[in-house]
């Protein structure tokens, strides 16, 4: 048999400076006094093939010894599944927060560099090529100090873990979450959709067949009515009831702007066209006359303005120098003080007379032009409004005018639809062979009696055939969205019912699992206590009991003394026997797991007494002969005769721990 774990290189791990130690097949023994960091490789063993080690943080792991820096982890192990060569190199220091950080992984087969992105990548590949996941490896293969006879009452969820239920639970919990899934529908209960889906369906099934059957019964009326449309309605006469009815159309617009006209003219108070022409002559040479006059009279009113301004200067100016000169005369200065020039009393005295006379005259004068200029004014004023009124006549007259000048013109337009029609209506008579007169106002009478039915019937028929064509199509459009409707309910209702079989399907499957489960449970446990009573035997010669038990419900081991009529808990059994039981038991475990290569034992005399000592010792020895490698940790000088490899252990003075090989 060759060994699992070959070599293990440490660096700063723990209390380790720079270690490298070879394991060979067989019983490896690692000794040493207590506290001197036997457990360390262990962990170190661990921690370099999964990331971590049992119930210690990595951070922890880094060594705090003086001049430590980066911490190296190397192992080096054949792997059980396929003898491949295996290397793994795990490196990493504490950050500035202490904690710590990764920062090479390395992993080698046979020598080649297998790339890996992550911790969990680089786990997975170990699990497979260990044949073991971290879980198994720590529950089964490494047996922690003070936990050998755990497995005589074992933990259930590490049980299952160990004999694979929980992985097969793990697949049966997932299979039942697809079951889950499966019975839902977009948030909703498959069974109560598709429930409603069944009775929803024979509903639109009867609701088409009753929309398909008045489809028919209205295709075959719109058929029918069509029919009796389409003989009613011969084309000549169509035509010729057109025109006639065009020509009577454009005669009531005829009547219509005859009428226009004549409320145009009334409205003007006059009977014709010409005599409002003459109307609107006459005002516009009074218009012109008045125009005339008016700036005539303003250009007389200027002349008196102009005149009567001048003269009321002239009187300003006279009464000023009479003023002025009446000074003087009061004053009877000898010179005038502004020229200088002599001052005659008498002289100036007759002057201030003829200044009067001519005062009176101007003022006289003056008067005759401001009653000159006011009747002006007021003339003008009259002849103003009689202007305005005048030209608002003539507006109006004119507007008048081109409005009934617009109706004459449509009606001279409609004048020549009415012959054009009245051509068109002459010549579909004459082709026609009808002995009727274009203009003859009963013409549309008279050419409707020749049609197979009324026009009054035949315009109810083709707006009843025009109601029953809408109705049609909206009934198609109904059939079409409810059959749209109908087919989208049949898939889904096809769907739920894929997935209601599914469902049903993944629950038997579930049920098959569940009792597959339990079934190679209870066959493997019975091979397990088959093996462990078989191991049990072959590891001493105190055959004592019948038979070895597992409580297919909580795992608990149970002994058959001889003779006994009923097993006892192997925990109440002596302290030997409890040990070489669960040795038994984990080589039967290993065996029955296929995993017959590795067993890690941490101190597993712990707590056994110097006299029992040797025994458990001896069983130990017994084990190894079963196994492709044992790594044994104990402070007692035990199993070193069956040891093939013995690792001694001590602290040196620096506080630092030492592993070598004792040769």
């Amino acid at each position: 048999m060759s060994a699992v774990i070959e070599k293990l290189i440490l660096k700063n791990f723990e209390r380790y400076k720079r270690v490298e130690i070879d394991f060979s097949a067989g019983l490896n023994l690692i000794k040493g006094r207590n506290s001197t960091g036997k457990t360390t490789i262990l962990n170190a063993l661990t921690f370099a093939l999964f990331g971590e080690a049992p119930e210690v943080k990595n951070k922890l792991l880094v060594s705090r010894l003086p001049g430590s820096s980066e911490m190296v982890v190397y192992v080096k192990f054949r792997s059980p599944r396929n003898g491949q060569v295996v290397e793994i190199e795990r490196r990493g220091s504490l950050d500035k927060n202490g904690d710590y950080r990764t920062e090479n992984r390395t992993l080698k087969i046979n020598g080649k560099i297998i790339p890996v992105d992550s911790e969990e990548s680089l786990k997975e590949k170990v699990t497979e090529l260990l044949g073991m996941s971290l879980r198994k490896f720590l529950n089964l293969v490494y047996v922690r100090q003070g936990g050998l006879n755990e497995i005589l009452s074992p933990n259930r969820d590490q049980m299952d873990s160990i004999l694979g239920i929980t992985l097969l639970r793990e697949i049966r919990e997932q299979f039942e979450e697809a079951r889950r899934e499966l019975e839902r529908f977009e948030g909703r209960d498959v069974v109560t959709e598709l429930r409603i889906l069944e009775e929803q369906i024979p509903k639109y099934d009867s609701d088409l067949s009753f929309i398909n059957k008045d489809i028919e019964n209205l295709e075959k009326e719109v058929k029918e009515l069509d029919e009796v449309v389409r003989k009613a309605e011969s084309v000549e006469l169509s035509e010729l009831l057109a025109n006639v009815r065009s020509r009577d159309l454009i005669e009531q617009e005829l009547n219509r702007n005859n009428s226009r006209i004549q409320v145009l003219l009334e409205q003007s108070e006059v009977s014709s066209v010409e005599e409002l022409g003459e109307k609107m002559r006459l005002y516009k040479n009074r218009l012109e006359s008045l125009s005339n006059e008016k700036n005539k009279l303003e250009e007389v009113i200027k002349y008196y303005e102009d005149k009567w301004s001048v003269t009321r200067a002239q009187i300003e100016n006279i009464k000023n120098q009479i003023r002025e000169r009446e000074g003087l005369a009061e004053k009877g200065l000898s010179k005038c003080p502004k020229c200088g020039q002599e001052i005659n009393p008498s002289i100036l005295r007759k002057i201030i007379d003829e200044d009067r006379v001519l005062l009176d005259r101007l003022e006289e004068e003056e008067k005759v032009l401001r009653e000159a200029v006011d009747s002006s004014r007021m003339r003008l004023k009259q002849l103003l409004d009689e202007l305005k009124q005048v030209e608002s006549r003539y507006l109006n007259y004119n507007s008048t005018m081109d409005k009934i000048r617009e109706n004459q013109k449509a009606l001279e337009e409609l004048l020549n639809k009415k012959s054009n029609v009245l051509k068109a209506i002459s010549e579909k008579l004459d082709g026609l062979n009808l002995p009727f007169k274009p203009e003859d106002p009963d013409l549309m009478v008279k050419i409707a009696q020749l049609l197979p039915i009324q026009p009054e019937e035949l315009a109810r028929k083709k707006k009843e055939l025009e109601d029953r064509k809408k109705t049609l199509e909206d009934k198609k459009r109904r059939r079409d969205k409810l059959l749209e409707e109908f087919e989208k309910a049949k898939k889904l209702r096809d769907r739920l019912r894929e997935r209601f079989e599914k469902a049903n399907l993944v629950r038997m499957l579930v049920q098959s699992i569940e009792k597959a489960i339990e079934d190679r449970r209870r066959e493997l446990l019975k091979r397990i206590e088959f093996k462990a009573l078989e191991y049990y035997k072959t590891m001493t010669d105190q055959h004592v009991y019948d038979a070895i038990r597992i409580d297919p419900e909580d795992y608990s081991v149970w002994v058959h003394p001889k003779g006994l009529t009923e097993p006892i808990p192997a925990n109440r059994v002596g302290g030997g026997h409890q040990t070489i039981i669960s040795l038994a038991l984990r080589l039967a475990l290993l065996d029955s797991l296929n995993l017959r290569s590795l067993l890690i034992l941490d101190e597993p005399t712990y707590g056994v007494d110097s006299q029992n000592l040797p025994q458990v010792a001896n069983y130990i020895g017994e084990v190894s002969k079963h196994l492709s490698q044992i790594i044994l940790v104990t402070h007692h000088n035990i199993c070193e005769e069956e040891a093939s490899n013995i690792i001694e252990v001590s602290v040196q003075e620096d506080g630092s721990s030492k592993a070598e090989i004792k040769m």
